[in-house]
C-alpha cells in the first residue's frame, strides 16, 4: 500500500486516528503512531510495513482484531511515547492498573 493511501483510510476511518509521524535518521525507520479511538490503544506503524501490507490487515492490527507481531504498542507516559514492549514487569503492571476517568479540577 503507498503510505499516501494508508494516511487516507486512517482519516477516512471514524474508529482511527493518526497521532504522530516519527522520521528517523534513515526513512526505513520512520514509523506512524495511529490510536484507536474506542480503546485509547496507540500502535507505532514501521513505514515499511505500511508499505508491504494491505490497508484491511494494517487497521485490525491497529484495533486489535489482528496479531501485531510486526508492530510495536505505544503509551504516552510523563508526557512522551514509549514502547510497551521495552517495559520491565513492574511497568507493565503500572499501565495494567491505570484507569481512564475525569480528572479534572472543577
Amino acid at each position: 500500500m503507498k503510505l499516501s493511501d494508508f494516511f487516507w483510510n486512517v482519516e477516512a476511518d471514524k474508529r482511527l486516528r493518526g497521532i504522530d509521524l516519527r522520521q528517523a535518521d534513515t526513512p526505513a525507520e520512520d514509523t506512524v503512531v495511529v490510536e484507536d479511538i474506542e480503546t485509547g490503544y496507540k500502535t507505532s506503524f514501521a513505514v515499511p510495513v505500511i508499505l508491504e501490507l494491505k490497508w484491511e490487515d494494517l487497521r485490525a492490527m491497529a484495533t486489535g482484531e489482528k496479531d501485531i507481531a510486526p508492530l510495536y504498542h505505544v503509551t504516552r507516559v510523563c508526557g512522551y511515547f514509549s514502547r510497551v514492549e521495552n517495559f520491565n514487569p513492574s511497568k507493565i503492571g503500572e499501565l495494567k492498573d491505570r484507569r481512564k476517568g475525569n480528572y479534572a479540577i472543577e
